[in-house]
């Protein structure tokens, strides 16, 4: 029987194994297997859609302003902590309004260094670093969950601090990001239940990068097909619904990352 910290420590990822590999849960927790989430439950009509590093406070308000219209959509922002850093110093305030406004932030490293080239020791450090950063930009220390790693390097000094942690290691299913918008408009419509897309916050048609104003015009598509905007928690209740038959369980925000419905 696993306890509420075991499953947060734990049971959050090796659930995960559970989930997206051949391994069942008992396996996964003696192993304490830490593999990626690429997408979630394919039986809702829910999607995260992501994006990594945060650089341009611009972007991150013009992002924020997309969703005036969609309420009930949120973002997750996968975040450099040198450029929360900068956002911070160029806008001050950008990332408590987009805290306040429901969205959830993930781990990208504090300098954007491939895992690759880290040790346990510097991962470890590394995040305890960008954590104390975006403690200090929100005034508080939320609640963070997932971890993506830059250049989806899913290397073993990585996956050791997801597992210190208790992170979740993020991937992704699809992206929208091309070189025009009409491209980033079909990629879009390849979109399937549970996705985890993978955008980044860069507007330079100089280098093929419209993520901005593919966002704007794929938003008003999803929700067209019936789609929701949800965050990578809000995605992971989804697979712990599906998975724990947790109906009646308190499966809100945060919730299920604390409560398994196990104990």
């Amino acid at each position: 029987m696993l306890s509420r910290r075991d499953f947060l420590k734990l049971g959050g990822a090796a659930f995960l194994a559970a989930t997206f590999s051949n391994l069942d849960l008992a396996e996964a927790v003696s192993t304490q297997a830490l593999p990626p989430i690429y997408h979630g439950s394919r039986f809702y009509p829910r999607i995260a859609m992501t994006f990594d590093d945060c650089w341009h406070p611009e972007v991150l308000v013009q992002l924020n302003d997309m969703l005036t219209p969609y309420p009930d959509f949120h973002f997750t922002f996968f975040a450099v902590g040198d450029a929360m850093v900068i956002d911070e110093t160029v806008r001050p305030g950008v990332w408590k309004q987009l805290f306040e406004r429901g969205h959830e932030i993930g781990y990208h490293t504090m300098h954007h260094f491939d895992p690759i080239v880290m040790s346990s020791k510097q991962m470890v450090a590394d995040f305890d670093e960008w954590m104390n950063t975006v403690q200090h930009i929100l005034g508080f220390k939320p609640e963070v969950h997932f971890a993506r790693p830059p250049g989806d390097d899913f290397t073993a000094s990585f996956q050791t601090l997801c597992r210190e942690r208790g992170l979740v290691p993020t991937l992704f299913s699809i992206g929208y990001e091309a070189p025009n918008i009409d491209d980033g408009l079909l990629n879009a419509s390849h979109t399937q239940n549970g996705d985890i897309v993978q955008m980044h916050t860069y507007e330079d048609p100089n280098n093929n990068r419209l993520d901005v104003s593919i966002t704007a015009k794929v938003l008003p598509y999803l929700a067209g097909q019936g789609f929701k905007l949800v965050t990578m928690t809000e995605l992971y209740n989804d697979v712990l619904r599906e998975q724990n038959s947790s109906n009646g369980c308190n499966v809100g925000t945060g919730e299920s990352l604390t409560r398994s419905c196990l104990d």
